[in-house]
């Protein structure tokens, strides 16, 4: 029988790596090959970049990590910050990518090492909520999350010719 922790730690892991039975591309696919220039180029003024797209996973991820450390972050203060236009070169571009790669490396590892009973733990997300939710929910929400943009990533590569 599937327990809830592989259903979790398989969406997380394909999330973020491919499998060699996987048709859906990963994140490690979705930026392999793109360089700052690829990264910050944008289809219109209102649309946004992949670098715009990694950054903002990054801070939700960030975030959530946080939460599952007991220091939920204000939400606020996330959605504020979110969706700036980065700047910086090849460099500061990579590291933005091991950030991710890291935070989203550091995720799996713990809902691999997480109890079982602790992916059905309620927890506060955002500071000053009273709203919960099960670990486990908002760790396949994120992974969703991720896959929603994994396809903005392709799309805008494809729109590049890439």
């Amino acid at each position: 029988m599937t327990t809830v922790k592989a259903v979790v730690t398989d969406l997380l892991e394909t999330t973020l790596f491919r499998q060699s039975w996987q048709a859906f591309p990963s994140l490690t696919e979705a930026l392999e090959g793109v360089d700052a220039a690829g990264a910050a180029w944008k289809p219109g003024p209102q649309r946004h970049s992949i670098r715009q797209i990694v950054r903002h996973l990054i801070l939700w991820k960030r975030g959530l990590l946080d939460a599952l450390d007991g220091h939920p972050p204000e939400r606020t203060d996330l959605e504020q910050s979110d969706w700036g236009e980065p700047a910086g070169d090849e460099a500061a571009w990579r590291a933005d990518v091991e950030v991710l790669m890291s935070l989203s490396r550091d995720l799996l590892e713990r809902a691999r090492a997480m109890p079982e009973e602790d992916l059905g733990r309620e927890v506060v997300w955002y500071r000053g909520w009273t709203q919960t939710q099960p670990v486990a929910v908002r760790l396949l929400r994120r992974a969703a999350h991720d896959s929603y943009h994994i396809g903005q990533i392709r799309h805008l590569r494809a729109l590049q010719g890439r």
